[in-house]
């Protein structure tokens, strides 16, 4: 199913001069364990920072969902769906994107907790950072949204990072309390489209 070439690029995060310039040589463990989907250019490079843009981008991207479901049956209608008949489309993947969420959360927490300084200020920035990737993409109408919407993947390396971060938090052993609320408690931003109906009110965002 093809997305509006626009809309994708504008998710994508990168002009097409920098899509078109290749990245650094990684070391051979790191390019087996991200050789999908690539992070945008702007995305942070701090492993804190990271987990936590990945988290606000899934986060919002699972949100949208909730707001596109009629668009979505309606493309996969006119174009077909991997599943026929199912209740909710995409309802695997939605499930495995929760899962990949809590992970997500879990690790920007843990390193919350086990850091001696205040960085969930550094961490919440990084959230809404991450969110406002689909601002562009909300401006047009659901249908276009859920064009955009199916062209995203969350790029590999959100989950290899994490699991690392959270590894080297758990091994500090720390319980502070510097960084309280967590960055994921940062509020999602609404969904705002020009279409007639209006999108329901954001609602807190989940703990991961």
């Amino acid at each position: 199913m093809k997305a509006l070439p626009l809309l994708a690029a504008i998710l994508l995060g990168a002009s097409a001069a920098q899509a078109a310039q290749k990245p650094p040589p990684a070391a051979p463990d790191a390019q087996a364990a991200d050789a999908g989907e690539p992070l945008p250019a702007n995305a942070p490079k701090d492993p804190y920072e990271l987990s936590a843009w990945c988290y606000g981008a899934l986060d919002q991207y699972l949100y949208i969902y909730e707001n596109i479901i009629p668009q979505l049956k309606a493309i996969d209608a006119e174009f077909g769906s991997s599943v026929k008949n199912e209740a909710r489309p995409y309802a695997a993947d939605m499930a495995a994107a929760h899962d990949e969420l809590k992970m997500l959360g879990s690790a920007v927490e843990a390193a919350e907790r086990a850091s001696p300084q205040v960085i969930s200020t550094r961490g919440a920035a990084a959230v809404m950072l991450g969110r406002s990737i689909w601002a562009p993409a909300e401006q047009h109408t659901r249908r276009e949204l859920a064009r955009a919407w199916l062209s995203w993947a969350l790029p590999d390396r959100c989950d290899s990072n994490a699991r690392e971060l959270k590894a080297k938090s758990d091994l500090l052993g720390q319980v502070l309390k510097y960084n309280v609320p967590s960055a994921t408690s940062s509020p999602r931003a609404p969904v705002s489209t020009t279409d007639e109906t209006p999108a329901p009110p954001p609602a807190s965002s989940p703990q991961g």
